[in-house]
């Protein structure tokens, strides 16, 4: 599969995984749930991060896209700390995907320097 549409699918993995429930909270024997949106500020932070690493693996910048994974992987982990046992499917999974994403967005910018370093060697001669 083409770096480009593994780097959107992943991106779109994220965003989705944004309206899913990330924390349960129990409320007179109801389950209640919050997405991203109810989260706050930071939760948009979340989706921004997902929404740039799509954009960003379609232009080929492998070196922001781990960094826009990096980003939400680490707001994943905040707040898989913050809230604790209370964390609900969508949050473990979102932080899977955007772990994925780290990694393959480094794995791509490793390709492109060795194929670059391989032009260059058989070019010069």
């Amino acid at each position: 599969m083409d770096h480009k549409t593994k780097g959107v699918m992943l991106g779109l993995a994220g965003v989705i995984l944004w309206f899913m429930p990330l924390v349960d909270f129990g409320f007179m024997g109801m389950n209640l749930y919050q997405s991203g949106s109810d989260i706050g500020g930071i939760g948009y932070l979340l989706l921004a991060s997902s929404t740039g690493y799509a954009a960003l693996s379609w232009f080929q910048e492998h070196q922001l896209r781990v960094v826009s994974a990096g980003i939400a992987t680490a707001i994943g982990l905040i707040l898989l700390v913050e809230f604790g046992s209370k964390a609900a499917w969508g949050l473990y999974l979102l932080i899977v995907v955007s772990g994925a994403s780290c990694i393959c967005g480094y794995t791509d910018e490793q390709k492109r320097k060795k194929s670059r370093q391989q032009a260059e060697g058989t070019g010069g001669r």
